[in-house]
């Protein structure tokens, strides 16, 4: 393989604009590095040639304006300089990075001569494709610019003087140094901190992110320059070479950072010249492309590109820790506090010592407690304790030295007690496990943890490797100690919160192999059980837990939680109380834990009403049935509703009047199961509709729930033999951009139709202003009338697609059929690529089949939608297995055939 700094690229000089090459010319100059990097070039060679090629454009563009310039530049130009600032000026441009370039003259930026010699040299950079970053300024507005803006401080840091009058540039140098560098060094470090902490929260908080930005998400491009920011500003040493050679940079961690550095300079070469843009974000498709081009093949353990990644993360990791060991060693502190932690500091338990704010072990006792389990484990635990983060070199030394301990020296009692007490603890324990597995202790006491270090989910719903997972997890348990709802609650009454943050430390550490990753983990989590010495109980608890871990959500968000034989069978797995409080917390700290915004108020909303009703049953008080006294209750309750709020929103004046005895002929109408699961001031709407609906027109309310951000639209119609509405209805939803989230059918004894979708409307932060209700409302309308089709909103109504597809290709449709989770209906789970339109695809199927849809609850599953219905035929349920197995390949025909239709909507054909 070639390798650009043994063969570098030929030179070509510019003398005059007669010689400039064309853009073409310059392209294939380009398209020479692109060659020479994917036949093995190193991503420094690519820099350093590109920067050269840019350099080149502009000293030999610069010159020939200066000499073609008229006779009104004689007195101006002479007095400024060219130079590369950013990026650029510390020579380390990809392939489409920003060209930074500044125009600084000693004294006037605003002469014409200037001006039009900036404007020379800048269109040239346009025309040959460059994104420029330009300005023009006296050394005076440069120095000034830099006092006020932290970022244009740390561009003019980083000035390298391209041509020109070289005086100039010196004076300026000068000057910045002086006004700028070795003096409020600490202020300068705090700034940069914070404004990095800006970027970690736009841009990731952690390494592990499944399509990092390489340059901007921790780990990245950004905390090198970080590093060298401080090292200049603190030592006048510009490069990690410098830093070294004056002592403040150990030469392992500087070798550790130019490796990574040089890993991260080529991937991401790599991608721009791949996408022709300056392209930072590592998609699945760009790790794919770039795993093959490191040489990397699938192997039957791990994928090519999990081994790419893990290789990501480990050179991400090492440049993230090293950046803050840096910065914490040069930040200085008053006088007062470094006299203070000049006073020897006594030992802790005798091995252990607070340096700072940060607990170590002294040289001394480094041996004794490197060859002690237990003492190791003691470390992490009053780290926990005082609130005293490891120091970061001890974390080092500890993770060289554990790699080849075997495992079975830690599986103790006395180690087993002090891990089980970091797990009881709350508001630091995700912190203390983080800072352990750093040091590969965390992989000793639970050996599973060490084979998905890095370990991608290769899917667009999961956002972390698992083992970033698993600890957001238990720091996601951990914040609900401060949650003043009901989840804060059902926390805080957790008796033994150890089992709780040990299964969900292990809920997802069975991923990675062929099995299903629930059972290979109800294995982990009996080996962990043996490990740590728990009792039968603890044990059945922990494997329950770690095993059934998806449950909960499945039964809250895919079946009928008002279902009484539902709820009894859940409750009969969970079998106590605490655990089902356990079971809860779980349940929501892995869904936050997935990605930012996963869990939200709706979710939480069911799976809290989930809890309740099975604790209810618990209590002996999980009654399915209203009696006489309920029914009384209720009808005064609906009626108060009625009077007290007027019409609900959306339905105009009235001079009706409500009283108990047509409120009672009402509720009659309706099914038991409506009234049990059906809020007093959902009924009222519903009634209230009823009493203005006629048999020619349809009517649909709106209710915007303002705690769970979401609308619901309730259709009501006379039609209970109409096949076709609820069809219809999800259809105009899906054609004007609405996700349905749940949807519920009723059909009532008089032929009434009460059909509520609960929507989230993605154009709308909040609530939808009138104007988009109205249009929702009257298009449901024209369309159950038959003035307009379903196709043709959708053909109004074509939206853009934001999604990308999965870089495997479509993932498998898959329906199933359940005839054990209800008494009353067969429930029909689809799970498919999503796709505008697909939940009106499927209801147009099963109404084909002749199904009657009773309900329907609309999530995911990883990628793919996870749309689920109830629905009976005209005998009931569907118990004929022969005609199961028709419908559900009945249904991924269909389904298959509309995904594999080019563009976004349904054809009009079907």
């Amino acid at each position: 393989m070639s390798d650009l700094t043994d063969t570098p690229l030929p030179q070509t000089k510019l003398t005059d604009s007669s010689t400039f090459p064309d853009q073409s010319a310059f392209q294939r100059r380009r398209e020479d590095l692109r060659a020479q990097l994917v036949a093995g070039a190193t991503g420094a060679a690519i820099v350093e040639c590109l920067t050269d090629l840019v350099d080149e454009q502009l000293i030999s563009r610069y010159r020939n304006l200066i000499h073609h310039a008229g006779p009104d530049a004689v007195t101006d130009v002479p007095q400024c300089c060219l130079v590369a600032v950013g990026g650029y000026g510390r020579r380390e441009l990809a392939p489409h990075s920003d060209i930074d370039v500044m125009v600084l003259s000693d004294a006037l930026s605003n002469s014409q001569a200037v001006l039009d010699l900036s404007k020379g040299l800048f269109h040239h950079l346009w025309d040959l494709g460059f994104q420029v970053g330009h300005s023009v300024r006296s050394i005076a507005e440069a120095l000034s610019l830099a006092d006020e803006d932290l970022p244009a401080k740390t561009a003019l840091m980083e000035s390298r003087f391209l041509a020109g009058n070289s005086v100039v540039f010196q004076d300026f140098q000068n000057r910045f140094v002086r006004r700028n560098l070795g003096k409020r060094v600490s202020q300068f470090i705090q700034h940069k901190l914070e404004e990095r902490q800006r970027e970690y929260s736009k841009f990731g908080e952690t390494v592990f992110l499944l399509e990092p930005n390489i340059k901007k998400s921790q780990g990245g491009l950004r905390d090198l320059h970080l590093l060298q920011w401080v090292g200049m500003a603190k030592y006048q040493a510009a490069t990690i070479q410098e830093l070294t050679n004056c002592g403040a940079l150990a030469r392992k961690d500087a070798m550790a950072i130019q490796e990574a550095r040089e890993f991260l300079w080529r991937i991401r070469c790599l991608m721009h010249f791949e996408t022709g843009r300056a392209q930072d974000i590592l998609t699945f498709e760009d790790q794919e492309r770039l795993a093959k081009n490191f040489g990397m093949t699938d192997q039957p353990h791990l994928l090519a590109v999990e081994q790419f990644m893990q290789q990501y993360y480990r050179h991400t990791m090492g440049l993230h820790e090293r950046c803050l060991r840096f910065i914490d060693r040069t930040r200085e502190f008053p006088l007062w506090k470094r006299l203070w932690h000049s006073i020897p500091s006594p030992l802790h338990e005798g091995y252990f010592l607070k340096v700072g704010d940060r607990l170590t072990v002294p040289s001394e006792k480094l041996m004794q407690v490197l060859g002690n389990p237990e003492l190791l484990v003691r470390l992490f635990r009053l780290s926990q304790e005082r609130g005293l983060p490891v120091e970061s070199q001890t974390i080092d030394e500890l993770h060289d030295y554990l790699e080849d301990i075997p495992n079975e020296e830690f599986h103790i009692p006395s180690v087993s007690r002090i891990f089980r007490e970091i797990l009881s603890e709350t508001g630091r324990v995700a912190h203390t496990l983080a800072a352990m597995h750093r040091a590969k202790l965390l992989e000793k006491l639970v050996p599973a943890f060490a084979r998905v270090r890095g370990l991608m989910q290769f899917n667009q719903y999961h956002k972390y490797t698992v083992d970033e997972h698993s600890l957001l997890a238990v720091r996601q348990a951990e914040l609900l100690e401060k949650d003043q709802g009901p989840l804060g609650t059902v926390y805080a009454e957790i008796k033994q919160k150890d089992l709780l943050h040990l299964a969900v430390l292990l809920h997802d550490l069975g991923k990675g192999k062929t099995e299903d990753h629930s059972e290979v983990g109800k294995t982990i989590a009996q080996k962990t059980s043996e490990r740590l010495g728990l009792t039968h109980e603890e044990s059945r608890v922990l494997e329950f837990l770690v095993h059934k871990h998806l449950l909960m959500a499945h039964i809250a968000f895919r079946r009928d939680i008002h279902d009484e034989k539902v709820i009894k069978k859940f409750a009969r797995a969970v079998k106590t109380p605490e655990v089902l409080r356990q079971f809860l917390i779980l349940t929501v700290a892995d869904i936050a834990a997935v990605g930012p915004d996963v869990m939200n108020k709706w979710k939480e909303t069911l799976l809290v009403e989930l809890f309740s009703h099975t604790h209810a049953t618990f209590s002996g008080q999980g009654d399915f049935t209203l009696d006489e006294q309920d029914e009384r209750e209720q009808v005064q309750e609906v009626e108060r509703q009625l009077h007290f709020h007027g019409q609900p929103h959306g339905a105009g004046k009235h001079n009706e009047e409500f009283d108990q005895q047509w409120v009672q002929e009402q509720l009659t109408q309706f099914p038991s199961r409506y009234r049990l699961s059906t809020s007093p001031d959902r009924i009222a709407l519903h009634l209230s509709a009823i009493k203005r609906l006629t048999l020619d027109s349809p009517l649909v309310e709106t209710q915007f729930h303002e705690d769970l951000n979401i609308t619901e639209y309730t259709l009501v119609a006379y039609g209970g033999n109409k096949p076709g509405i609820f069809m219809n209805m999800s259809g105009v939803l899906a054609a004007l951009g609405l996700e349905v989230l749940d949807a519920q059918i009723v059909t009532r004894k008089d032929g009434i139709v009460v059909d509520s979708f609960s929507v989230k409307d993605p154009d709308y932060d909040g609530r939808p202003p009138s104007r988009r209700l109205e249009r929702v409302c009257q298009t449901a309308i024209t369309v159950l009338k038959g003035e307009e089709t379903v196709e043709q909103v959708f053909a109004k109504g074509k939206r853009v697609v934001f999604g990308r597809p999965y870089p495997t290709g479509r993932n498998e449709t898959e329906v199933q059929i359940d005839n054990e989770s209800s008494d009353q209906y067969t429930v029909i789970e689809v799970f498919a690529d999503d796709k505008q339109g697909l939940l009106f695809i499927i209801a147009q199927a099963l109404v084909g089949l002749n199904l009657s849809i009773h309900s329907a609850r609309i999530g995911k599953r990883l990628d793919q939608a996870a749309d689920i219905f109830y629905v009976t035929t005209e005998g009931g349920k569907i118990e004929d297995q022969l005609v199961c197995g028709q419908i559900e390949e009945a249904i991924q025909k269909t389904v298959d055939a509309f995904l594999d239709e080019i563009g976004t909507s349904p054809s009009a054909e079907k």
